[in-house]
């Protein structure tokens, strides 16, 4: 009988197809980004990286990679696609812990997941977006309210790969109108 176990955990041929280095770099990187979150959020005592989570995480983002590559006869990805499929692994796998003193819950950090992945992608659509004047109010405001709205998506809501694609896109689609 087949081991579904072996099956899922068996990552060599990705390993081979993009080579070891490529794949602990991405690793190391968003090791590092945690980190600094931590730091961030001054909740380095309160947070760890599990790091075979992390791990599953990038070797599941990199199954997804080679997927798409396939199926699309592609070299490469786009950058949407790969913070999207990165971000849908992470949340999904969720390598940031939460450590809580006495049992006693820390709401500031129920989602701390999300908030890293939240984070990442806002830092991704401001350096990615042209010249989008945040500084003028009622752009500003936008923004702002298309941030909690697609906060409130990764907390509460069902979310694929594709989906956090598409709301990367809808956003720099709106960037766009708005410039012109």
């Amino acid at each position: 009988m087949i081991n579904i176990e072996n099956i899922y955990t068996n990552y060599q041929p990705l390993v081979e197809e993009f080579g070891e280095e490529t794949i602990t770099d991405r690793y190391s990187i968003i090791y590092t980004e945690m980190q600094e979150f931590f730091k961030s959020i001054r909740s380095n005592d309160k947070l760890s990286i599990d790091n075979v989570v992390l791990m599953h995480a990038i070797l599941d983002y990199y199954s997804d990679v080679s997927r798409l590559k396939s199926f699309h006869k592609i070299k490469n990805i786009n950058s949407i696609k790969s913070i999207a499929y990165e971000s849908f692994w992470l949340l999904r796998r969720k390598p940031i812990q939460i450590h809580t003193e006495g049992n006693q819950p820390d709401d500031k950090l129920a989602f701390a997941n999300e908030k890293f992945v939240f984070s990442r992608i806002a830092s991704y659509l401001v350096n990615n977006s042209g010249n989008i004047d945040l500084l003028k109010e009622q752009n500003n405001r936008a923004f702002k309210n298309y941030l909690d709205t697609f906060y409130y998506f990764l907390k509460y809501r069902n979310y694929d790969a594709q989906m956090i694609e598409i709301m990367i896109m809808g956003f720099q689609a709106g960037v766009m109108v708005a410039q012109k």
